[in-house]
């Protein structure tokens, strides 16, 4: 069955199987022991925009991004649920919630359901309200307009983008630094990290977007699977340069 499979096919196998023998290793390495502090700039950053604002009695908004299924279903699209998840997890009692805009109707719903679920989780049904997640717009400009127009409020403490955003965002940048807003920029798109260079923004570039959640998490799977994914990094890296050194010696076709 293998020899029918083609190199890519195999390579591919490899890789998988490594990945999940890594995942392995590090969820019984971590119910031995605890690893060392590492700096974790995502987690840092995201964790001291949550306690400003639980100590200012403020409220943070999250603007989850606006192209999840608009042009074409992208998984980038719903990096934000993750750290939303692992936000309402610990500003659930907060003195103002966790609020939320969406771009999409589609990451509207499913975000409604993971605030549902975390107030449901805590025993706390009766403090839901489906207004804590809301439809900022149906286009980019829709939505970033929705975002500029909440931070005007005096109440705000924090704002933090995250998923797949245009370039707009930084409309929405820049009304929050011009009224003293802590912003952090976590957008999985190209041109949105660009635009979040404006101002005082922090902006998460690489990893750091998508690690902001498993970070947060502090669940063994999630912390294992960040670490076994730094391993198979590796793996594929040493790989790399292995076969281009091998190409360059004619070793192979």
């Amino acid at each position: 069955m293998l020899s029918a499979l083609s190199l890519n096919d195999q390579l591919a196998l490899a890789l998988g199987a490594l990945g999940f023998l890594f995942l392995l290793i590090n969820l019984l390495l971590r119910k031995r022991n605890n690893p060392p502090h590492i700096p974790e700039p995502s987690k840092e950053a995201v964790s001291h925009l949550l306690d400003a604002s639980s100590e200012e009695g403020g409220r943070l908004i999250i603007g989850l991004g606006n192209s999840f299924t608009e042009s074409g279903f992208n998984l980038a699209g719903i990096s934000g649920l993750g750290v939303q998840r692992a936000l309402l997890k610990r500003s659930l009692f907060n003195d103002q919630p966790l609020q939320s805009y969406c771009g999409d109707g589609v990451l509207s719903c499913l975000s409604r359901m993971v605030v549902h679920g975390a107030y449901q989780g805590a025993l706390a049904s009766e403090l839901f309200s489906g207004s804590l997640s809301q439809l900022g717009g149906t286009s980019p400009l829709a939505y970033t307009v929705s975002l500029v127009n909440q931070l005007s409020a005096y109440s705000n403490a924090g704002l933090l983008l995250t998923g797949l955003t245009s370039p707009m965002a930084l409309l929405a940048m820049d009304q929050a630094d011009r009224n003293s807003i802590p912003t952090i920029s976590a957008i999985a798109s190209i041109s949105g990290q660009a635009a979040g260079f404006v101002g005082n923004t922090i902006n998460l570039m690489g990893e750091d977007v998508f690690n902001a959640a498993g970070r947060l998490d502090q669940r063994k799977a999630s912390t294992a699977s960040l670490s076994a994914q730094d391993w198979l990094r590796i793996v594929i890296g040493v790989g790399l340069l292995l076969g281009a050194i091998l190409k360059m010696g004619g070793i192979l076709p």
